[in-house]
């Protein structure tokens, strides 16, 4: 007989087949188990944090209304030449693309963002390269 033979008698595969629906009754109640410990873990730390909140609202004193801040003027610089370089630049970026400003396209305005996070430059180089 071969080695490799795969032996077809129904008593061992009857065995077998024994075997694969008890180790999946197994999986299946372990993981009902393990939802229901879960369910009532959130329950229980549900309820634990609703006591503790309540007892700091009810400690806790109204806060004073807040100074108001002074807002600092913002500066409004009048660069035309440096508004005419950029609107030069974009209009000599779409002709060399091909387009005669079919998009409609127009600057308006143009404002400095001054201290902006390394995350927000980051995020605005990017959407300007990925237009390119």
């Amino acid at each position: 007989m071969n080695a490799l033979a795969i032996n077809l008698d129904p008593a061992v595969m009857g065995g077998a087949g024994i075997v694969f629906l008890v180790g999946l009754g197994i999986v299946f109640i372990a993981l009902v188990v393990i939802i229901l410990i879960l369910m009532l873990q959130a329950l229980i730390f549900k309820n634990v944090g609703k006591g503790k909140k309540a007892e700091k609202k009810a400690a806790a004193p109204a806060p004073a209304a807040p100074a108001p801040v002074a807002e600092e003027p913002v500066e409004e610089t009048d660069d035309d030449e440096l508004i005419a370089v950029i609107a030069a630049a974009v209009a000599a970026a779409m002709e060399q693309s091909g387009e005669e400003n079919t998009t409609g396209f127009v600057v308006r305005s143009i404002r400095r963002i001054n201290n902006a996070p390394a995350w927000n430059r980051a995020g605005r180089e990017e959407q300007v390269y990925s237009r390119m």
